[in-house]
């Protein structure tokens, strides 16, 4: 009975020192904790609850692919074609000169004429296009003969006299002047002829007060100069009564300049009638308008080429 009692108590010793560990090997009873002496009393540590996970945004909806599908790459331009010179001869050209081998001179200069060949081909058939359409044939605008040029010359050359004499019948010359001006006096002539050749009623005015060898008669600036802002000397003038006032030219200028300035201006300004205006404008034939050129033009070359010919039909 003593041995039975004394394997109990064996038993009861070595299971209470199991049950007084924790799991992780820390004594459970005080009287196996010795270090922690009189202030065995412990706080239970505050526990951080574990953070949520956190949650993600839910993935927005896949947009459908509304690009544009890609254009297919351009085909290699033709050989020999336009755009394949452009784009391979200043290539053949700088490997000819960073390396001038045989291959690479021939290679250029066979490519340059290819291009030079081609040109030449565009001109054939330009020159055969042309004479088969007089719209296109710049000899019958201006004509390029010695004969026929001549002839369109001389009628120019009426339509501006005519001009002339009209401006004439409504407008004077005024030409300011100064004595010390070396460029006055040849100035002075030009006036002088236009006014006897067409009728001219011109005045001289001095801006010093002093005369011209060529120009006994004056009358001194009261201040027309200013007036016109004038800066140089000669200074030819157009003046159409009762008060308009067009500068032709400052400085010397020749007499048939001196015409054709005496024409813009009359032009210009609406001094010439109609007829007169249309026969010094043969430069004008066959000429498109700007409104011409406003419409017309499209994607369809055979409907844009009609509407040119058909605007050009009668203005030759």
């Amino acid at each position: 009975m003593a041995k039975t009692l004394l394997v109990l108590a064996l038993l009861s010793l070595t299971f209470g020192a199991a049950q007084a560990r924790e799991d992780d090997g820390t004594p459970t009873r005080f009287l196996e904790r010795k270090a922690e002496g009189w202030f065995w009393y412990q706080d239970p540590k505050d526990e951080i609850p574990p953070e949520p996970p956190a949650q993600q945004p839910p993935a927005p909806p896949k947009k459908q692919d509304t690009a544009q599908p890609k254009k297919p790459e351009k085909a290699q331009d033709e050989p020999f074609s336009v755009e394949w010179l452009r784009a391979s001869m200043p290539k053949l050209l700088d490997a000819a000169i960073n390396d001038p081998t045989r291959e690479n001179v021939e290679a250029y200069l066979y490519a340059q004429r290819v291009a030079m060949d081609k040109s030449q081909r565009y001109a054939e058939m330009t020159q055969r296009v042309v004479a088969a359409d007089p719209f296109l044939d710049e000899n019958n605008r201006v004509p390029i003969a010695a004969y026929t040029k001549a002839f369109f010359l001389r009628k120019l050359g009426q339509g501006t006299s005519e001009a002339l004499k009209h401006i004439a019948k409504v407008g004077g010359l005024w030409v300011f002047f100064d004595s010390k001006c070396e460029y006055c006096r040849p100035q002075a002539n030009s006036v002088q002829e236009i006014g006897k050749k067409y009728g001219f009623i011109t005045k001289f005015i001095s801006m010093d007060g002093r005369p011209l060898p060529n120009v006994p008669t004056f009358v001194n600036d009261n201040g027309h100069a200013k007036l016109l802002n004038l800066r140089l000397t000669p200074t030819t003038v157009l003046v159409v009564p009762p008060n308009n006032y067009f500068v032709v030219s400052q400085g010397m200028m020749a007499q048939d300049q001196l015409e054709q300035r005496i024409i813009i201006a009359a032009e210009s300004n609406n001094l010439l009638p109609p007829d007169l205006a249309a026969k010094i404008r043969t430069y004008d034939r066959g000429v498109l308008s700007n409104e011409d050129m406003k419409k017309g033009a499209g994607d369809d070359p055979k409907a844009w080429v009609k509407y040119l010919k058909d605007r050009l039909d009668g203005r030759y």
